[in-house]
C-alpha cells in the first residue's frame, strides 16, 4: 500500500462523521429497552432470592415459637418435669363416656361434605 491510498483510507472514515439522527435515536431506544429487560430479570431474581430467604425464616421462627409454647405448656415450672393435663389423660377427665364430642363429629362429617362437593367423581371405594 502506497502512502496516497493509506491518506485516502483514513479521510474516508472521518469524512464518514456521525449517523443521521434517527439512527441515533432508535439506537438509544432499543439499548434503553435492552437495558431495562436485564434490569428486570435481575430484579425478579432478586426478589426469588429473598422470597426464599424469607420464607426459611419464616418457618424456622414458626419452629421455634411452636417449641417455645409447647415447653411453657408442658414442662411444669417447679420440678421441670412435663406435666400433661389431666383431660389428656386416657380414661380421666370428667367421667363421660369417653366419646367424641358432637361437635367434632359434625366438623368431620361437614368436612366431607365439603370434599365431595368439590370431586364430583367422588368415589369411596375404588
Amino acid at each position: 500500500m502506497d502512502e496516497s491510498s493509506d491518506l485516502q483510507w483514513r479521510q474516508g472514515w472521518l469524512a464518514v462523521g456521525l449517523p443521521p439522527a434517527p439512527v441515533l435515536a432508535v439506537s438509544a431506544i432499543v439499548t434503553f429497552f435492552l437495558y431495562l429487560t436485564w434490569q428486570m430479570d435481575e430484579y425478579e431474581e432478586q426478589l426469588r432470592r429473598r422470597t426464599q430467604a424469607g420464607l426459611w425464616v419464616l418457618l424456622v421462627l414458626g419452629t421455634v415459637a411452636l417449641l417455645l409454647l409447647g415447653t411453657h405448656a408442658l414442662v411444669d415450672a417447679g420440678s421441670g418435669r412435663v406435666a400433661v393435663p389431666v383431660s389428656w389423660r386416657w380414661g380421666a377427665g370428667d367421667g363421660g363416656d369417653g366419646g367424641a364430642s358432637p361437635w367434632a363429629v359434625a366438623a368431620v362429617v361437614a368436612l366431607l361434605l365439603v370434599l365431595a362437593s368439590h370431586k364430583p367423581e367422588f368415589k369411596l371405594f375404588r
